[in-house]
């Protein structure tokens, strides 16, 4: 089948191609993975996707019996079976909100089958997000629950902390204040020679109604925000979040997205309802032991790299004397303070790394 529209996106250093018949497909997956600017370097790797919707064909791959069964994340398993020609053939077993088909040859080109076009585009991203975690953790990357972002002039800061201590806030509101947002709840640290980068893992970013609202985005423009495909995906979230793309963040409240950046700085984020916000210096030992506590090495939602021709379980691995090596590379800051109240007017200069500071209150 001809697949004529293509679109090109660039992560770090790995090039995604995918090909789609429908447009309204590649509108979907550009939305989810906008980005403000080209990234720096050439693209190392290179992953060809074509997306169809077949139902035909997926019931045919769905009949043949699987031979192995890998679990993609928390309980959504795959029925995996070969090709006579060797290639995998992976299809989405119960549990799984749409019905789907992977097949590889080479874990670099795939063929992604969705039983409706309607659905193809939530499946193309959601698959796009995986092959970047499995790209980045086959290289020794360490998953941080935490967040990124770039500040305007330059300078890249990690956010970690415990939920509610505002990492997506102070992500969200540096890329407003002029710089950009590289990631809002999942972020990629990877030694890069003696330097650090953070790689934001591509999700969609999900906010509260007050969060959304403090953005300037009223209640009434969710209905806006349903085009090709996300009609099936809109439903009413659990904690009842709104998720945006990266297209719609920039269009409803004026945050541009990067997928990488140097790290610069880590910041450890409290919130602890204070009127004045409050920054000191983190001494190397204590940076460790508090981002150990928000590292995802090895992920328990993953029981193996189920996206590679071996799946057996991501090697845990010395994570401490890996963060370790982080924390001397780059200086950390402990930042105390109350997100709902803490404007972006001054948010970019508390959050800066300052040389030789001892503590620092309200730089306002």
């Amino acid at each position: 089948m001809a697949l004529p529209s293509l679109t090109r996106i660039t992560w770090h250093d790995l090039e995604f191609r995918v090909r789609a018949e429908d447009h309204g497909v590649l509108d979907y997956v550009e939305s989810q993975h906008r980005l403000a600017r080209a990234e720096p370097g050439p693209a190392g790797t290179r992953i060809d996707i074509a997306a169809v919707s077949s139902p035909s064909r997926l019931g045919e791959l769905a009949a043949r019996p699987a031979t192995e069964h890998r679990e993609s994340y928390a309980g959504w398993w795959y029925g995996c079976h070969r090709r006579e020609d060797g290639a995998f053939v992976l299809v989405s077993g119960e549990g799984h909100e749409f019905s789907h088909a992977l097949i590889t040859a080479d874990f670099l080109a795939w063929e992604i089958i969705a039983a409706h076009e309607h659905e193809l585009g939530l499946v193309v991203t959601r698959t796009m997000r995986e092959l970047v975690r499995e790209h980045f953790v086959r290289r020794g990357a360490l998953m941080l629950h935490g967040a990124a972002a770039v500040l305007p002039d330059g300078t890249g800061v990690v956010l970690a902390g415990p939920s509610g201590a505002g990492k997506t806030s102070a992500s969200v509101q540096l890329a407003r204040s002029g710089g950009y947002c590289v990631a809002t709840d999942r972020c990629l640290l990877l030694a890069d020679g003696p330097a650090w980068v953070v790689v934001g893992l591509p999700l969609s970013t999900r906010l509260t109604q007050e969060a959304a609202a403090g953005l300037g985005i009223e209640p009434g423009e969710k209905s806006r925000l349903i085009r090709h495909g996300e009609a099936a995906v809109r439903r009413p979230d659990p904690k009842n979040k709104i998720s945006l793309s990266n297209e719609e963040m920039r269009r409803l409240a004026g945050v541009e997205f990067v997928a990488s950046a140097r790290i610069d700085g880590l910041v450890l984020l409290e919130n602890t309802g204070a009127d004045a916000p409050h920054s000191s210096p983190v001494p190397g030992a204590d940076a460790v032991a508090a981002l150990a506590e928000h590292i995802l090495v090895p992920d328990t939602a993953y029981r193996g790299r189920w996206l590679s021709a071996d799946p057996s379980p991501e090697p845990a691995g010395d994570v401490k004397g890996r963060i370790g090596e982080l924390a001397a590379a780059v200086p950390a800051r402990r930042g105390a303070w109350t997100p709902a109240t803490y404007g972006r007017d001054v948010l970019a200069a508390w959050l800066a790394p300052r040389a030789g500071a001892e503590t620092t209150g309200d730089p306002s």
